[in-house]
């Protein structure tokens, strides 16, 4: 029988298995970052295509580069392209050698393919059909400022909210240090929250890796009702080499829906700001966030008029080379849907709006956001020319010398 691991190992391994993913030291940060985009002699790949016959809303996704990728990006498009139409059909796994990839001899057959890679690497591929994005960035709002300008800073629809909620809710911030509410807030709040809002995608840190590393490494907080129950919460950890509280695991009790319609959630946000203002913490962290406009996460937190840094760890310093292939009646309606943000140098982005003579710009998704002042609208006629006109069809065999093989069906 296979003994169980001692507290120790358990530890350890928790403890390296983060420092891996997520270190914000730039010794730890630096190797991964040259490890995922110089070391890596073949890298994975992913392809998806719709059934065939499934008409002009059918689109293929491409996605290529580090492993990261598949969840952070990959899942992230296949989840757009389903809020188009439902779609079926076969993804296909394989890796590719990196040299043929980046050379632009091996960039997967897609209708729309995006690239992991470095800056350095994303300037060697294609130009036309295509933009460089920033792969991960993380929202960070700064607090060491007057209480003033903090709530200067949101969205004036978001405050007038948060304070009717407040008026008639009275939600209080609850720090809390005891492993038995270490569990409370696992088992509750996060665990429940993250399978019903993700179902089957759904990811997460281990319990391990929660304990080690974020609670016993930053700290814990409740959203309490007036009654003094605990609705919300939330698990930080505290990168002092940043001053900054990194908000990481989320939740709320039971994933019931009501907790959400009555603002327990958003008061989360608002009462960690006041209180890492009140506590002599710098800025706060809301976490990772993608280069698309259209997604929830960099909506919600927006409001707050957050800075799009790049990510603290290893994948802060990589791009994503986004290209289309074709020029398909689905690949138009996905870039319009879809508005991106784009590198303009330094730390600056600008969001790009995708647009033609049927589609209008999808203009009622906002973009600013402290670092994030411009834009540009792009016609689909110019930035798709001389593309060809029938959609990526899967490989026949392996032609390309490939191997191809079928993950979902």
């Amino acid at each position: 029988m296979r003994q169980p691991k001692s507290s120790a190992v358990r530890r350890w391994r928790a403890l390296a298995g983060y420092t891996w993913n997520h270190s914000s030291d730039p010794l730890f940060s630096g190797y991964r970052t040259w490890y995922d985009s110089t070391a890596r002699r073949r890298l994975p790949a992913f392809v998806s295509y719709p059934e065939p016959g499934s008409g002009d809303g059918a689109l293929s996704l491409g996605y290529a580069g580090i492993p990261d990728g598949f969840v952070i990006i990959y899942q992230l498009l296949d989840r757009q392209r389903a809020e188009l139409g439902p779609v079926t059909g076969v993804t296909t796994d394989y890796r590719v050698p990196r040299s043929k990839l980046l050379s632009g001899a091996a960039i997967p057959h897609a209708d729309l393919v995006a690239v992991a890679c470095s800056p350095a690497e994303a300037e060697r591929l294609p130009r036309d059909s295509a933009l460089i994005l920033p792969f991960r960035r993380h929202l960070v709002v700064r607090v060491d400022t007057t209480e003033a300008e903090l709530t200067k800073r949101v969205s004036k629809r978001e405050l007038e909210r948060f304070k009717a909620n407040q008026r008639e809710h009275d939600w209080r911030l609850e720090r809390a240090e005891d492993a038995a509410s270490f569990e409370y807030f696992y088992e509750r709040m996060h665990r429940p929250t993250v399978r019903s809002r993700h179902g089957e995608r759904a990811r997460s840190e281990t319990r391990d890796v929660a304990y080690e590393c974020l609670f016993r490494q930053g700290a814990l907080f409740f959203v309490r009702s007036g009654d003094g129950e605990r609705v919300a919460g939330g698990l930080c950890r505290w990168e002092a080499r940043r001053k900054t509280m990194l908000v990481r695991l989320l939740g709320v009790l039971d994933a019931d829906k009501q907790h959400y319609d009555s603002g327990a959630f958003r008061a989360f946000y608002h009462l960690l700001l006041r209180w890492c203002h009140d506590n002599a913490v710098e800025a706060v962290d809301f976490g990772g966030a993608e280069a698309w406009l259209s997604t929830g996460i960099f909506q919600w937190k927006r409001k707050f008029q957050p800075e799009a840094v790049p990510a603290p760890n290893h994948l802060g310093g990589l791009r994503l080379w986004y290209s289309a292939t074709r020029d398909t009646p689905a690949v138009r309606d996905y870039l319009v849907a879809h508005p991106v943000m784009e590198l303009l140098g330094g730390d600056e982005l600008r969001a790009v709006y995708f647009h033609d003579d049927e589609r209008p710009a999808r203009r009622g998704l906002p973009y600013r956001c402290a670092n994030v002042r411009t834009h540009r609208t792009v016609h689909l006629d110019e930035f798709l020319a001389g593309l060809p006109t029938d959609p990526c069809t899967p490989p026949t065999g392996k032609e390309d010398g490939l191997d191809r093989r079928t993950l979902v069906r």
